[in-house]
């Protein structure tokens, strides 16, 4: 199994293209290994791509605050989910509202303006992402989490430390702060390939960019960290991950030769 952040990693940081990944995608498909997007945006930012990679798997979406199952799912839900969008959803995370509800006062903690994406015009996400105004749309429909920003500098550990007093939690993406309940990518990928009946101590790969990529990489089997824009890897991410694979490039180009290098390295399981 194969899990994959999207911003910055299977999508370009800039453009949001993934065709420079297309052969990886391919063989994946070939090969009968499964792909698991796992990322920040929303479920109908991520159905849309998937839909475009024509990828009939699960959703991690939010920052692991809901996982979408697809209509073809062909294990026993569990008990959690609901009906959504042709299909499932599990819910780990908090609501959205009660996490727009709790950013006044974390703001009024760090001593800082803090503004969320809903407080956002759709022009305004468009201009601050470079994402068309159809897909800035979709990116506001949020469920499980909350994207913010600072009018001043302050750390994310500050804002996290402000956020664990409302049983909240803070990462960092590539463009914004999260405010999320108690849930992550990790737990979401950890759940994922359970029902699947993949434990991540088997040969799983996990892509990743940013901070809020960390808890994704922590539970694969064979992390691999994909550089930034300015073609240096996350030095957190180093830091926490030794072992770790670097990609040789920035986004879908550095996602599809690591994934290639990999296949290359896995040897086949023939199918009946």
């Amino acid at each position: 199994m194969v899990f994959s952040d999207l911003d910055g990693t299977l999508l370009d940081h800039d453009t949001y293209d993934w065709s420079p990944a297309r052969p990886a995608l391919e063989a994946l498909q070939r090969r009968g290994i499964r792909l698991v997007l796992c990322s920040s945006k929303t479920r109908a930012e991520m159905r849309q791509l998937a839909r475009a990679m024509d990828l009939d798997a699960p959703l991690i979406v939010e920052n692991g605050g809901g996982i979408w199952l697809p209509p073809s799912w062909p294990h026993p839900l569990p008990p959690s989910a609901t009906p959504a969008d042709d299909g499932w959803v599990v819910r780990l995370g908090a609501d959205a509202g009660a996490l727009a509800a709790a950013l006044p006062a974390i703001a009024r903690t760090v001593g800082t303006a803090l503004r969320g994406i809903p407080s956002m015009t759709v022009e305004e996400l468009a201009d601050r992402t470079g994402l068309s105004r159809e897909r800035a749309a979709l990116a506001m429909q949020r469920e499980f989490s909350l994207p913010f920003v600072s009018d001043t500098p302050v750390t994310v550990d500050a804002l996290d430390e402000a956020a664990r007093a409302h049983g909240l939690q803070v990462t960092r993406g590539g463009r914004f702060f999260h405010l999320l309940g108690p849930s992550d990518k990790g737990r979401a990928v950890r759940l994922v390939a359970d029902w699947l009946g993949a434990p991540v101590t088997d040969a799983t790969l996990g892509f990743g960019d940013a901070l809020n990529d960390l808890p994704l990489l922590q539970a694969v089997a064979i992390p691999v960290i994909m550089p930034r824009p300015d073609g240096t890897p996350h030095p957190a991410l180093v830091d926490a991950l030794p072992h770790a694979r670097i990609a040789p490039a920035p986004g879908p180009a550095g996602w599809n030769a690591a994934v290639l290098a990999w296949l290359a390295a896995t040897p086949a399981v023939e199918k009946d």
